[in-house]
């Protein structure tokens, strides 16, 4: 059983009190100064700080304020790009720009139907309050609208707040540019797009093909932002270092005093990775400065007597927040303690207990470690010793939908990617669903895809007898009680896809009777859901697999987070670690924080000098220039080397070019690498190379290198970046800022376990010759037992006739 004790204070520093106090004025002044900013129009540009405070005051009852009028709709001259814009338009403001994409739209948005309607949802977050709004998009539509009765209709929360004709002769690369009245946002927001369309005055077809309107992808949301003041209590953790609700990726600065040891940047190891698993799938990095604050939110590491501009450490175990000496609207999060000890027992309680955390700050006084975490158990991944139900997966809402043309229920999962599937069907799936079945509609179905590639169809009306007149299914005895009957199907995942992080998408298709012009229009009151209860099963694969394979880390950080404490796992820093190479440590440990949901509690952090103690473990080696002695000790073993001031490169064994895992035979053997070529290069260099730990065949070594510290940061932004990180494969991958090329170049070794009728079947699978040979040994075999057994059956019958 885990626990921990924590203590508080009984009062607050007299500084504090008077900063608090400050605090109060600021904002009292600033509502004042707001005021006369509520009789501005939505469509006014607001001054820097004006408007701040009254929009902050409608920002928590949105649903109060008076519908806003459509905002005036210009022309934009420059196509969209699909950015996020971190400029500060004033001291205390910044610009944050949300593409459609990032909102949530997989594609572009396509509206049909005579009032076809979309929606995206944002956040924005709790610290902060919308004072301006403006909303771009590009979008094509049908010619064949009749303008007089059609437009589209733009909503936030409900609330019109534009609506655009469709002129007959502008029906392609149509672009606007909306004011948004800041007044109208609120924490969780909608903004919906309807299309109000006709093509005729008479009767009219709903969902005839004629009535669509297509919006870019590529259209965007650009947000001004202003701070509003947060109370310095641990219970709003993880704000206002971290909102859960935004969609960009988190870049939280870590501070220390001086040159921190190692033990200490373990701490912040785990604090990184607890970070991590709040960012989530957006992705975190940790830009690390030295004995200086950056000017907005920044978690703090101080030990003994260390102080930074400023800033002490309580001198115990201790977690607080503390407000920044110069910047009011920012928060420093400071992990103190009188030795190393004391900064991991800080550091372990922020991850395991930071929802009971209340105050400004915490002792802990005691610790009691939680049990070493078990292979393959991550929180974030499914068990592979039992079936899961979709239940576990997704709320129940999300389960259903409704509608002619409902939107795809979407299933993520994550599986250790070492299940050894050769030779077998692919994972079972008990796919449990209901949909309201149209007797009449006999091409409606459920297709079922995993990551976007197409498994199987299943017909909604299969079970219902087929009118042999009129080749139409007809209707049921009791429609009641069949028409949205629970019905089972059991399918069966491919093989190729079965680890790794994935998506399955289960999309209804309700077929359109058209019973003639005039004539009654269906019904748009469908209903289906996919059952709770449904499930997929893991279970019963054995654990095998081939490496390297950079692939396995990038997606899910295999094989360091079969234990989703790290705790078989050492990371090998320099001996004097720059703040580049503590900010690519940092960004791993939020990474491996992610892919588990568990914090890294049992990683080592060691020099290279003291790697021979570590033998039995995975390590991760982190280096830069000539600052890592493990490239020259090991030179042998890595698939490059940087040399006295030259470069080694091993010879590729498969293409440069991007290739996806299907294409490749993960557990295919690559012969060893027939030579490599020395040259010299003016260039800087930033990779990740995979290859067998020199120490121990059973254990794996990752190195993130770059030829210039500064570089070391495009390895972690990939590492976080959703378009990049399918693109890392192989044992060898050279980042640059917006591309990956990868290649395969070391042995293959092996991880895991086979029973023995497996172990021979997948080594005769390689070796045709051998298994020609072999069968043609046994023959010989056989044929000389048999004859043998007949000359000895014929030498009996001859004695007994004579």
């Amino acid at each position: 059983m885990t626990s921990k004790l924590f203590s508080y204070p009984g009062s607050i520093p007299k500084y504090k009190i008077a900063a608090g106090l400050g605090a109060v004025l600021f904002s009292i002044a600033t509502l004042v100064f707001a005021l006369p900013a509520a009789s501005k129009s939505p469509g006014d540009k607001p001054d820097t700080q004006v408007g701040a405070a009254d929009a902050a005051s409608e920002k928590t009852t949105p649903k109060n304020e008076k519908k806003s009028k459509s905002g005036k709709a210009t022309k934009v001259a420059e196509p969209i790009e699909e950015v996020i814009d971190s400029a500060k338009s004033g001291p205390k403001q910044r610009v944050v720009s949300l593409t459609f994409k990032q909102m949530g739209a997989w594609s572009s948005i396509k509206l049909r139907g005579v009032d076809g309607y979309q929606s995206l949802q944002f956040p924005v977050r709790a610290d902060e309050v919308v004072v301006s709004a403006k909303l771009r998009m590009a979008y094509d539509y049908s010619p064949a609208l009749i303008p007089e009765l059609s437009h589209l209709q733009i909503s936030l929360n409900e609330r019109v707040v534009a609506v655009e004709g469709l002129p007959k002769d502008k029906g392609v690369g149509n672009s606007r540019e909306i004011n948004l009245d800041p007044r109208l946002f609120g924490d969780l927001n909608s903004l919906g797009f309807k299309l109000i369309g006709h093509y005729t005055r008479q009767c009219e077809d709903p969902f005839h093909s004629s009535l669509w309107l297509t919006l870019s992808d590529l259209g965007r949301l650009e947000l001004t932002l202003a701070p509003l003041s947060v109370s310095n209590d641990l219970k709003t953790l993880p704000l206002p270092f971290l909102d859960k609700r935004e969609n960009a990726a988190l870049k939280l600065p870590f501070v220390f005093s001086g040159s921190p040891s190692f033990g200490t940047l373990k701490a912040a190891g785990v604090v990184a990775s607890w970070f991590g698993m709040q960012a989530g799938t957006r992705g975190a990095q940790f830009p690390t400065t030295l004995n200086t604050l950056p000017n907005g939110n920044a978690v703090v590491f101080l030990r003994g007597a260390d102080t930074i501009e400023g800033i002490k450490g309580a001198g115990v175990s201790n977690i607080a927040i503390q407000p920044h000496p110069t910047n009011v609207h920012a928060k420093l999060l400071v992990i103190s303690g009188a030795t190393e000890q004391d900064l991991l027992r800080a550091a372990n309680t922020l991850a395991l207990y930071a929802p009971t955390l209340t105050g400004q700050s915490v002792t802990v006084t005691k610790e009691v470690e939680p049990a070493p975490r078990k292979p393959y158990d991550a929180p974030a991944w499914l068990p592979t010793d039992r079936p899961v139900k979709f239940g576990e997966l997704v709320r129940p809402d999300e389960l259903h939908v409704q509608g002619y043309f409902p939107s795809v229920v979407r299933i993520n999962y994550r599986v250790t990617p070492d299940l050894f599937t050769w030779r077998s069907p692919g994972a079972p799936m008990k796919l449990k669903y209901r949909a309201t079945r149209l007797p009449f509609h006999k091409n409606s179905s459920l297709n079922v895809s995993l990551n976007a590639n197409f498994i199987e169809t299943i017909a909604l009306n299969a079970n219902y007898p087929l009118d042999t007149k009129t080749e139409l299914t007809q209707r049921p005895t009791q429609v009641s009680n069949g028409a949205t009957a629970l019905r089972e199907e059991r399918l069966a995942l491919p093989p190729y896809a079965v680890g790794g992080r994935n998506q399955l998408q289960l999309g209804y298709f309700f077929d359109v009777i058209k019973e003639g012009e005039c004539m009654s229009l269906p019904p748009d009151n469908l209903q289906a859901s996919i059952d709770a209860e449904s499930t997929l099963d893991f279970s019963g694969y054995p654990h095998y697999v081939a490496l390297p394979n950079l692939a396995y880390f990038a997606s899910l950080g295999f094989p360091f987070t079969r234990f989703a404490d790290l705790s078989e796992t050492a990371v090998v820093l320099p001996d004097n670690p720059n703040a580049d190479e503590m900010g690519v440590y940092l960004a791993v440990m939020g990474r491996m924080g992610e892919s588990t949901a568990y914090p890294v509690l049992r990683h080592s952090v060691i020099s290279a000098a003291e790697v021979d103690r570590v033998a039995s473990k995975d390590l991760i080696i982190i280096g830069s220039g000539r600052s890592q002695t493990l490239m020259s000790k090991w030179a042998d073993h890595l698939p490059m080397v940087q040399q006295d001031g030259e470069r080694r490169v091993r010879e590729r064994q498969e293409s440069w070019w991007p290739s996806y895992r299907w294409e490749q035979e993960d557990v295919n053997a690559l012969p060893v690498p027939p030579g490599s070529v020395n040259f010299s290069i003016a260039g800087s260099l930033a990779a990740m190379m995979g290859f067998q730990s020199p120490l121990q065949a059973t254990r794996s070594a990752v190195f993130l290198y770059a030829d210039k510290a500064g570089d070391l940061r495009k390895v972690s932004e990939a590492l976080v970046d959703p378009e990049r990180i399918p693109m890392v494969q192989g044992d060898f991958v050279v980042v640059d800022d917006k591309s990956v090329n990868h290649a395969r170049v070391s042995e293959t070794y092996y991880l895991g376990s086979l029973a023995v009728t497996s172990k021979i079947r997948w080594f005769f699978a390689d070796q045709p010759i051998l298994m020609g040979l072999l069968a043609l040994f046994v023959a010989v075999l056989l044929a000389t037992l048999v004859y043998r057994m007949v000359r000895r059956v014929r030498g009996k019958r001859q004695r007994k006739l004579s």
